[in-house]
This record gives structure tokens, sequence and C-alpha cells, in this order.
């Protein structure tokens, strides 16, 4: 009943507030008075009365009561002279004159004393920079957290959220777009958008890819590294909460355009796939509306249900298309964004639009090992590839806040993204199973979408002696993967002659691939503020409910050319030569269907969730604590497309309580000392639980789900110190440790092929150090008053503990966890001279060595060795132009290489290239 009345609660709970609003709420018009009430500590201050009463007249009913982050807004106020006077027990009154003209709003700082205190201040806020006011944000926190602002995001090169998060303590990605926080892989990291869960649009991954999420849609990223029961109980190692504006402050406006250069592509020879991509990323060869929905086999005497051969051959014509790219030139990246945003009385719109469009080569070693009689490394398969990748970016954020009065707001939030890659790949080498030197060539289209859309309402609500918040949301999103893929295999003949080898699985293959995700999200809390013994103490219980469901379809058509007459063929020309209408025939080349038995699935996932906790402040110590409950009901069907009958089901249900408690200690005004427990989980993702299987290389590793896997349990632990000592300034230590039940972890499977699976471990353990300096250099001496330094470090340890069932399979019993980086560090040197509107500002970032493949049968475990690379950003404002400016940015400066060992010997490398960039900007206000 929980979850069919989750619904109805939400619907009336909309309703409450409004059914309790008191006449003059309804009156839109007048000025504003806003402000942030804190103690002389700086903390914010629930739960404190505001009144505003107009000169000469009886106090009415102009008030309103400071929320948990002790913000206060009172509108709809008549021009005139007013008092408006802060009240709470145990703290001295406070009051100040001001007045008023119609559609004004007053900024006020009130800041309390006790009430044994002769100090009184009242001051009016000062507009705050972003750097500052995130600080702000993370030191009154009730977690472990560290973020990053809209304003350090423009310091920076990166143009993905993927690219801005590494920048942060702790976090590294993998393959440029998989978050991993404090060493846990991506299947423990969970990312948000304006506070809904997002959908993946990743075939073989649980986590969402932040590339993309263009970096200039975004307002602030936040990672949040400790548990509390509002959060979902499959926080893992933390989550990466992304917002996009709300309400501007005035009217904004900002156009970019942009260009960039790459050292390995722009200007060099580059091989376009199928005509290119359009700006928006159309692009690809998809199925033709003639192939029907049977699958394509020939007629027989014992199965009348095929198609004729004529019938065959007009489906093969259908496929006729681009099996290799055209030779061209790469040209230079080119991206534009627009931003626009404006509040028009209690409406407040932000509009922002972002397209990229780049090209990228990448020249590959690969190598996959056997071992001899004397257990030494022999590559069996041993590949050069190159790949072009053009890819072509979107985004879009449509965000409308509404003030129904001061104390109820409705929020609306949008963002649609769209990523889309065509890309040639060349493959040549030795492949054993071919018995000698091969050459494939592999075309790819992919496009990725998601769109999230949200409907939030704040209302603080009033009752005998306290203030209350109440809120409320609505979420729906929807991913998308499109792909098609050809791919041919030719085998050397004789020297230096290469023919197409018909038979293969790899030769003459189209592929398509469709998955559709979708997640409908809903919850409502209730929070309740309190101050008791005088005012020393105070705090706020909140309790809430929330309900997720998600639903994924996922379906694979795979067709293949054949012939049983090959010497009518010269089987040397190119796969355009051959696979020609003219040869598409009977008694020529056939398409036939390959879909197998596991190539399509459905899944269901219903979370719903009921919590309770409290925030309490005593003295100098706050408290917060509680508990979160989970009904989780997962269900993956993996299917053949042409046969419903037979199908593999895997089921997974668990209930779980999940606990936390946080704890801050103020030392000081500006300094904290933390500690956090929490208890969280990690469910299999759809993908691992079915048995689907893909080869992403030519004689290399195929990776298949595991329908009998659990959830694993992260009890996690963290203690930091952090001091502030001035605005946009941070001094920070922490210490974590996570233990895990049954973690799930990929390995090689004792299979005659190399394949790759998923399993429960018995347990690993994981801990580690985080360190943070962002100081002005002034203190050292007065000439580097301009000059600030931002280093973050990261050591972090892991070890996992084999289960029976693998001990004899995995070479090695002593490992960490799979994606982990033992170190991550970040450098960020910066001059500003805001006279001269100038910024230069150098980036360093390491991320140490990290397992990537567990070795089995003896074979080395696979490790990606450490990487540095330098950025380098420069600004310039243009005076002759107000509103104008020029951006510079250059990365990998230093040109490294990634590199993957197997032991001793190198199973994969690739050099990435140096990248250099051009923006102008304008904002005309």
């Amino acid at each position: 009943m929980f979850k069919l009345n989750l619904l109805r609660a939400l619907v009336f709970s909309f309703l409450i507030p409004f059914a309790a609003l008191p006449a003059h709420a309804q009156n839109l018009g007048g000025a504003t008075v806003s402000g942030v009430v804190t103690d002389d500590t700086g903390a914010a201050i629930p739960g404190v009365t505001v009144t505003a009463s107009r000169v000469g007249e009886q106090a009415g009913e102009n008030f309103a009561v400071s929320d948990m982050k002790g913000a206060v807004r009172i509108g709809d106020l008549r021009p005139g002279a007013y008092a408006v006077q802060a009240v709470l027990e145990g703290f001295q009154p406070l009051s100040r004159n001001v007045t008023l003209v119609t559609g004004q709003v007053v900024e006020i700082a009130f800041k309390l004393v006790p009430a044994f205190s002769d100090t009184v201040e009242v001051v009016a806020e000062a507009e705050r920079t972003g750097e500052v006011a995130i600080l702000e944000t993370r030191r009154q926190a009730p977690v472990v957290s560290d973020s990053i602002s809209a304003e350090e995001i423009r310091k920076t090169p990166d143009s993905t959220a993927a690219g801005v998060v590494e920048r942060l303590t702790g976090v590294t990605m993998l393959g440029n777009k998989y978050v991993f926080v404090r060493g846990l892989g991506e299947r423990y990291s969970g990312a948000t958008i304006n506070g809904s869960t997002l959908p993946t649009t990743e075939t073989e991954k649980r986590v969402v890819p932040l590339d993309l999420f263009p970096a200039k849609l975004l307002e602030t990223v936040n990672v949040v590294k400790t548990y509390t029961p509002d959060k979902s109980g499959d926080f893992g190692s933390g989550v990466v909460e992304m917002t996009t504006t709300a309400f501007p402050r005035s009217a904004t406006f900002k156009l970019t355009v942009g260009s960039g250069y790459r050292s390995s592509t722009t200007g060099s020879d580059f091989r376009r796939y199928a005509g290119g991509l359009g700006r928006l990323g159309e692009g690809g060869q998809s199925i033709s509306s003639v192939i029907p929905k049977n699958p394509l086999k020939r007629t027989s005497g014992l199965d009348s249900s095929g198609y004729s051969p004529a019938e065959l051959e007009v489906f093969g014509d259908a496929f006729v298309g681009d099996w290799t790219g055209t030779p061209g030139t790469a040209a230079p990246a080119t991206d534009f964004s627009i931003t626009y945003g404006d509040t028009f009385g209690s409406l407040g719109v932000v509009l922002s639009a972002v397209s990229n469009h780049s090209f990228d080569t990448i020249d590959e070693e690969q190598r996959f090992f056997g071992l001899d009689t004397g257990e030494v490394l022999v590559p069996r398969n041993d590949y050069d590839l190159t790949t072009d990748s053009e890819r072509a970016s979107a985004g879009f954020v449509g965000n409308v806040s509404y003030r129904l009065t001061d104390r109820n707001c409705i929020y609306f939030n949008s963002v649609l993204t769209r990523d889309a890659t065509a890309e040639d790949r060349f493959q040549e080498g030795l492949n054993t199973n071919s018995g000698g030197e091969i050459r494939d060539y592999r075309n790819r289209y992919q496009k990725e979408q998601l769109f999230s859309s949200r409907l939030r309402g704040e209302h603080n609500l009033i009752g005998p002696g306290m203030g209350s918040l109440f809120d409320w949301s609505v979420a729906f999103s929807e991913a998308s993967n499109d792909s098609d893929f050809r791919e041919n295999l030719y085998r050397e003949s004789a020297p230096g002659v290469f023919a197409l080898q018909v038979g293969f699985p790899e030769s003459g293959k189209i592929d398509y691939f469709g998955l559709s995700e979708n997640i409908q999200q809903g919850g409502l809390s209730y929070s309740v503020f309190y101050t008791a013994s005088e005012g020393r103490v105070s705090g706020s219980f909140k309790g809430g409910i929330d309900q997720m469901e998600r639903t994924r379809d996922f379906a694979a058509r795979r067709f293949r050319f054949e012939t049983a007459n090959q010497l009518a063929f010269d089987l040397e020309l190119t796969p355009e030569e051959i696979f020609t209408p003219e040869n598409i025939r009977p008694g020529g080349f056939e398409i036939r269907e390959v879909t197998g038995t596991n190539d399509a699935y459905g899944a269901s996932h219903t979370v719903s969730a009921a919590y309770l906790m409290s925030d309490a402040t005593f003295g100098k110590l706050r408290v917060i604590g509680g508990a979160r409950y989970e009904d989780s009901d997962q269900r993956v069907r993996t299917f053949n497309p042409f046969d419903l009958a037979n199908e593999v089901e895997s089921i997974n249900v668990s209930r779980d309580v999940l606990p936390s408690l946080n704890l801050v200690y103020q030392f000081a005004p500006q300094t904290n000392f933390r500690f956090g427990y929490g208890r969280s989980v990690n469910r299999p993702e759809f993908r691992e639980l079915s048995p689907f299987t893909f080869v992403e290389v030519t004689g290399g590793r195929s990776v298949a789900g595991n329908p009998d896997l659990v959830q694993a349990t992260l009890d996690g632990l963290d203690l930091r110190w952090e001091t502030f000592p001035a605005p946009g300034q941070v001094i920070a230590a922490s210490l974590f440790y996570k233990k895990i039940a049954a973690p799930i972890e990929r390995i090689i499977q004792p299979t005659t092929e190399l394949r790759t699976s998923y399993v429960n471990a018995q347990s690993a353990t994981l801990r580690g150090l985080e360190l943070e300096f962002r100081r002005s250099l002034a203190g050292l001496a007065g000439s580097l008053q301009n000059w600030t330094v931002n280093v973050n470090y990261a050591y972090i340890k892991s070890e996992v503990t084999v289960g029976q069932q693998q001990l004899s399979v995995v070479t090695s019993l002593d490992r960490p966890l799979t994606g982990q980086s033992d170190q991550v560090g970040n450098l960020a040197l910066q001059f500003y001279k805001p006279e001269w509107g100038s910024m230069v500002r150098a980036l360093g970032s390491y991320s140490g060595k990290r397992l990537t493949d567990v070795g089995a049968f003896g074979l080395p475990d696979i490790y990606e060795t450490g990487f540095t690379s330098v950025d380098l950003v420069v600004s310039q404002e243009l005076g002759f132009v107000r509103g104008l400016e020029l951006k510079l940015t250059a990365t990998n400066l230093l040109d490294g290489s990634r590199e993957f060992l197997q032991g001793n010997a190198v199973q994969r490398r690739y050099t990435p290239g140096r990248t250099a960039g051009i923006s102008l900007s304008y904002t005309p206000f």
C-alpha cells in the first residue's frame, strides 16, 4: 500500500500549504526584505521570527521564520518606512529601520548574539562570489563534501562535467567519463542533476557518463562523501550533485564561440564514417524500414516461416552502405554556447544552450596474452589500432522558478543532453585464432541522449511557537542509446595480400543496439525547526518518503552477409566493392539474421523508502542522525527477441535499514571537526544480471552478465578537520574507511574463450587520507597578493578477500579493488588581477596506478600506470568592448601516454595528444 498511496500523498501534500495561506499571501506586488540569520560564529540559525512593521502602524502579519539554512524573506510590502526585527529566545532582539520603494529588494544580514553579550551587529549583506559562497555552504553543511562553483569551472579548460569533477579531492575519472570517488569504482558512485536521479545511457555500466553534461550548463557541482538518510540508499562512495541556476539575481546574458586544435588530429588525415555528423548529432546508418520484424532466414522444406531467396535479395540490398570511412582531413573543433536569465517579479527564468563539434584520432597498441609451458607471457593477439572519432554534443537547460508567496516557491528544472559519435576503426596485427596477420575494419555510430525534468515545491509553514518546511517533488528522466556498427575481418593470404574471411563472425557483420531507460521519481519531506533551553539548543526534525521506479528495455539485432560460393568473388576488394547490389543475390551473398538467444532484456527496479532524521545543535556540537528504510524489487528478463517463451529471469528483492550519524564540532568560528558513519548498499546493475554478451575488440575479451549476483553492503567511517581562515580559503585533512560485504567484481571466466563476467567477492576494505590546501599567497609576501594556490591529495589503499569459489581461478589473492588509483593529486596555481581583467591559471593532476582487469589461471592482473597532466588557462577582458573576454586553454602539455601493464608487458598503450583552444565571450550586462 505504501507504493500505491505515494502519488495520492504527493497530490494531497501539494494542496496543504495553500489551504493554510493567509489572505494577504495572494498579493504578489510590493517590496521585499530578505536575508540570512546567523550567530556570532557565522553558523545559520533556523526558527528565527523576523517581522517587518510599517512605522506608525500596528504590527500586522508581515513576518517570516528562517529556514534550516537561516534564510528568511518577507515580501508584498507596501512602500514606506519599516522597522525590521529578528527575535529568538536566548538571543538579543535585533532591529533595523529601512525605507522601501515598490519593487525594491533589500538584503539584510541578521547576526544574533546571545542575550548575555553587549554587542549587536546589523550589516547589509555583501554579494559573494561563487567560490566564497560555495566554501561557506560547505562549512555549514551537515556532511563531508567537496564542491566547485561556476566561477571556478570557468577557470578550467574542461568542457564537460567529467573534467570538472576530477579537479576535486579524491576524485578520478575512468575513460574520461566514469567517476571514481575515493578509489571506489564507478558502480559505487551516483549522479543527480537538480536533485533528480539520472538514468544511464550505458549498456555495459551502472554509472551515468558525466561527459554527457557540458560544463557551461552547470552552476555548481557538489560531491557528497558521507551518507544521510535523505539520500538514496545506493549511496556507495558518494554522489555527484549537479545543479543549474534557479533564480538569477539580475538579468544575465552570455554568448561564447570558440575553436580548438588537437595535436594528433587537426589538419591530419581523417576517415569520416557515413558522411559524418550533423551539429545536433544526426548521422549513422539506421536499420531500413524495409526490414521486417521477423528474423531473416531462408525458407526450407522443414521450415516455411522464412523468406525466399528473392525476398532475401531485397532485404540484403537495404543493407548496402558505408563499411569504411571516407578519407579526408580533420577540421578544428568548434563550440558555441548561449545563456540568458532574468527575474520578472515573482518569476525567474534561466535558458542555456551549448553545442560542440570535435574530431579525435587515437593510435593504440593492444595485446592479449597467454602462458607458454614455462609460464612466460606470450602474446596470442597483438594489434595496432587507429580510431578516428567525430563527436557532436549539445545540451539545453530550461529552468523556471515562481514565488507564489514569500514562503511558497515552485521550481521546474529541465535538462536535455545529446552526445553522438561516428567512429572509424582500423585494426591490424597478429591473431592466433585466424592463423596469422589480420586486418579488421569497424565503423560505429552511437547517439546517447538524456532528458531530466523535475517539479518541486518548497513551502515555509508557520505554526504556534515554531517554523516548518514542507518540500515535495516529482521527476521524470529518460535516457536512450542507439547505435549501429559494421565490421569486416581480413586475413593475410599471401605476403601483403589480405582477403575477406567469409563465414567468420566478424565478417559482413551489421549490428544494431537500442536502449531505453526511464525513471519516475517522487518524494515529500516535512521539517520542523525548534529551539530549547533558552536558545542554547536548536535544530530540526525531518521525515519523508520517496519512491523511484526505473525501467529499461534493451534489444539487439545482428545480421551477417554469407555466401557458399566464395570463389565467385574477389575477396581482396574493399567491403564497399564486395557488398554491392550486383553481388547480393541468390547464389551470391545473402543476408542472414544471427540475433542470439540473449540479445534482448527487459528490466525494472522499484525502490520505496521512508526516513527519519534529526539535526540538533548543542552549543558547539551539531548532531545529525537517523535511518532510512528501503524496499527494493529488481527484476531482469533476458530473452531471444523472437522467442519470448524461453527467457532467463533474475530477481533481487531486499529490505534494508540504513542508519547514519554525522557529528560536527566547532572548535572555533571558522574551524570544524567532523565525524561521519553511514551504511549504504550497492545493487547489481541490469546489465550485470543479464547474460547478454558483447565483444569490443576482435580477438579480445567478451563480457557476460551473471544472474546470480546479490547486492553489496557498505559501512563507512569519516573524520575531517577543516578550517576556513578567510573567504574563499580552506585547509582540510580527512581520514576515511569503508568495509564492503559481497563487493561485485569483474573477473576473467574459466572458459576456452577470453571472457569476463561479474561475481560477488567475499569482502573488501578501503582506507585513505585526503589533504586540501587553498590559500592566498599574500601572507608570504605583499607582491604575491594576486596569487592563490589550490592543492589537494588523496592516498587510498584497498584490499579484496576472494571467495572460495574463485580460489582456483584468479591469479592474485591479494589485490586492490578494480579501478582504484592508489594516489590522486591536483594543483592549481592562479594569478588574478581584477584591475587588468587578467587571469592565468596553471593546473596539474596526477592519478596513480590502478587495477583494471583481474587476471586468471596464472595470467597477471592488468594495471594502468600513473598518469600526469598539465593544463593552462589564460583569460583577458578586452577593454575596448565592455563585457568582451578572450580565453585561451591548453591541455595535456606533457603529452604523456596512457599505459596498461600485465606483469611487465605492455597490454595497452595510447597517447591522447595535446589540445589548444580559443574562445571569445560577450556579456553585455
